[in-house]
């Protein structure tokens, strides 16, 4: 009996692909294992989503699958289950996403490779060949090439059919290379039934609230719960329900969204667990991420801790799911496959019939309307901030450092107290211009100006990283009137010492190595350091000392831009920064803006969330924003823009075309158009319920030829 099987293969594509299963496979083929197909000269690495004894399609001639790689399937058919229901949300491709769940090792892909056959080295005498096929045949004679490296090397019109004539007539041997995944290796763990414990105390609130959701997760079904409160309380309470998941036999989910954190939490854990945690994330060396994959799917493990990626675990009697820091964007991946693993995470727990526990001090608007509106809100107080906050309005003053911050710095300096100052824009200035000709340096691959770093004395695009030397004079008009626009935090750290020569001053930013960032780190730590001086990055990092004067200058640049949770960014943003101020009632804040009065900058001096939510919530009531209504954001992408705009246009229409209550904003090009040579061009559709903007993407989506992102907002 001829058996077929439905194959997804990891391309971005939303379909499947039928291949007949030969006889000497059909007993270990089944859902959920690898398998290795033909698709036209390549062998690509598929899952098989569905197995059948009648073909669907009787008109095409089918291939048969080359090998089952999986003796017992690699995925579960739950977890198929809930990664066809996340693609499905986020319009994603489904084989992108299974081939994200594993280690890279598990996908195997043929290599082409070219070499020069016995009668192609005689022909290399004939003068009858063509320039082109005697440079490509006298360049393969000594070893063969792949042919990504071939059309690199010759820039010939078309090479896939040139070699395709070349196999033909006999010239060149055309050879397929699959490198193999190597053998399981196992390694010895300790399976000690050490139970999970954290030194937290709970206080009698967070008991509390600890026993209701115990209490609700011994029913072992789905259940959502939202932790409002402090680290240290939503610590506490995780540890209690962690014990209670471990106690029952069911095993836990982490998530935190920095990888920084994700150590942090797993040196904590292991301390009580032993091997009995495993760590997922993408820095991982392919080798660690494979040994890490295979102790979660076997079992030897009880607890999984990474970032968004640490989703896709294969984690089998899942009873918990903890999303920690719910308010982080790092748990949206924009990339494709692009999903939401906030989202993703409340998937798989319905699909496994688990508890999820979401927590944040600075929760994100949408998800506190849904957790309040949910009755799923638990509120742990923390202490009450007394600590001393002073918005400086900039539009008063001179210079980038305000004349009363210099006054604090000067006073904290005298006591020998460190400081931390806060300035989220990288470089020395956002770019170079010419006076006399208004020229822009502007980077070759990406529709952006260059960024001045003058430490390097080179401009560099922050999107592909190419870069110019400095110039003295204009390119476009030979002038040496160059001039620096809009302030970068070098420029800040120049102006300190200049102002301080005789403290110990410190940049922190992206540009600098793990290395380095590490050495100034401890720097910090040690005294060695009187001011440091960093970006938004600073403010993520776990290890950082608590100062007494945390300085925080143009948080309004947030503010500008083109996102509707601008405000709600800025607040975390600002709430992030001055959390590394001492607890000492003499400790204090200076914020220096040019807006002093907007809310979001205001109540995140105060430390009021509430009030800060109250006000944003009515904002976006008055424009139709999430979470009141749901947006998807479509960038289409392609090399010619003229051939992207028209795409854009005809996707517009057709969603035009489509009855109902579905709002259209573009297509536009999009806040930077181009980027690595790419041009981009974004729709924006708002509409009032999920369902009625998947009834316009589904079919909308089909008709587009291009590469594509769609992010889901709601």
């Amino acid at each position: 009996m001829t058996l077929y099987a439905e194959v997804i293969l990891s391309l971005p594509l939303d379909q499947s692909f039928s291949y007949i299963v030969p006889e000497s496979y059909q007993e270990i083929a089944k859902i959920g294992s690898r398998v290795l197909v033909p698709l036209g000269q390549r062998m690509l690495t598929g899952f098989i989503v569905k197995l059948k004894k009648r073909r669907i399609s009787p008109e095409f001639e089918l291939k048969e699958i080359a090998e089952v790689l999986d003796e017992e399937p690699i995925f579960s058919p739950s977890f198929l289950s809930f990664t066809r229901k996340l693609c499905d949300y986020y319009y994603s491709s489904w084989g992108e996403l299974l081939q994200a769940s594993l280690p890279p090792s598990f996908i195997l892909k043929s290599k082409t490779r070219i070499a020069l056959s016995d009668k192609g080295r005689a022909a290399l005498k004939d003068e009858d060949l063509s320039r082109e096929e005697r440079d490509l045949l006298g360049f393969i004679q000594k070893r063969s090439y792949s042919v990504l490296f071939l059309k690199r090397k010759f820039k010939v019109k078309n090479l896939s059919h040139f070699l395709f004539r070349l196999e033909k007539k006999g010239l060149i041997l055309v050879q397929k290379e699959i490198k193999k995944a190597r053998k399981k290796t196992t390694s010895a763990v300790s399976m000690s039934q050490t139970q999970l414990e954290i030194d937290f105390s709970l206080d009698a609130q967070s008991q509390g609230v600890a026993d209701q959701i115990a209490r609700k997760m011994e029913k072992k079904v789905f259940s959502p719960f939202f932790l409002y409160g402090p680290p240290e309380k939503r610590e506490a309470v995780y540890s209690r329900l962690i014990k209670e998941i471990l106690a029952s036999g069911s095993r836990v989910l982490f998530l935190v969204p920095e990888i920084a954190l994700t150590q942090t939490l797993m040196e904590r854990f292991e301390k009580r667990l032993g091997e009995k945690v495993a760590l997922l994330h993408s820095q991982l060396s392919d080798r660690k991420r494979e040994l890490e994959w295979r102790k979660i799917k076997e079992g030897e493990v009880d607890v999984v801790v990474g970032p968004r990626s640490a989703l896709f675990s294969p984690l089998d009697h899942l009873g918990l799911i903890i999303v920690d820091e719910e308010d982080d964007d790092s748990y949206y991946q924009l990339e494709s496959p692009s999903y939401d693993a906030r989202k993703g995470a409340w998937l798989r727990a319905k699909h496994e019939g688990a508890a999820i526990v979401y927590g944040s001090a600075l929760p994100s608007v949408e998800a506190f309307y849904r957790a309040r509106k949910g009755k799923y809100l638990f509120c742990l107080d923390g202490e009450a901030r007394k600590t001393k906050v002073e918005i400086v309005d900039d539009r008063l003053e001179r210079g980038l450092i305000s004349s009363k911050l210099k006054e604090r710095i000067s006073e904290r300096l005298k006591k020998e107290e460190q400081i931390l100052v806060f300035f989220n824009r990288r470089g020395y200035a956002s770019y170079l211009f010419c006076s006399r000709c208004n020229y822009i340096s502007r980077c070759i691959h990406c529709d952006i100006a260059l960024t001045y770093h003058k430490r390097e004395g080179r401009l560099v695009c922050r999107y592909c990283n190419y870069s110019l030397a400095k110039m003295d004079r204009c390119p476009d008009c030979g002038s040496r009137m160059i001039r620096e626009r809009g302030t970068g935090i070098e420029a800040v750290e120049e102006e300190l010492k200049t102002i301080f020569p005789q403290g110990r001053i410190a940049l922190f930013a992206t540009d600098l190595n793990k290395r380095e960032q590490g050495r100034i780190l401890r720097n910090f730590w040690s005294g060695k350091i009187d001011i440091l001086v960093g970006t938004q990055l600073l403010a993520h990092q776990v290890e950082l000392p608590p100062v007494s004067l945390v300085a925080i200058l143009f948080p309004e640049t947030i503010l500008t831009l083109s996102d509707y949770r601008a405000s709600q960014k800025t607040f975390q943003t600002l709430s992030r920064m001055m959390r590394f101020l001492e607890s000492d009632n003499k400790a204090e804040v200076i914020i220096q803006t040019a807006l002093p009065h907007h809310f979001s900058i205001c109540q995140a001096a105060l430390a009021d969330y509430f009030s800060f939510y109250k006000e944003e919530l009515r904002l976006r009531r008055l424009m139709n924003y999430p979470p009141f209504s749901r947006m998807a954001e479509i960038l289409l992408q392609g090399e010619n823009l003229r051939i992207v705009a028209r795409k854009s246009r005809e996707f517009s229409t057709k969603v035009k075309s489509f009855e109902g209550n579905v709002e259209i904003l573009g297509p536009a090009l999009a806040s930077v158009s181009r980027v690595r040579g790419i041009s981009r061009v974004q729709v924006i559709l708002k509409a009032r319920r999920k369902k009625e903007l998947d009834k316009v993407l589904r079919e909308s989506l089909k008709t587009i030829k291009l590469r594509k992102s769609v992010w889901v907002y709601e």
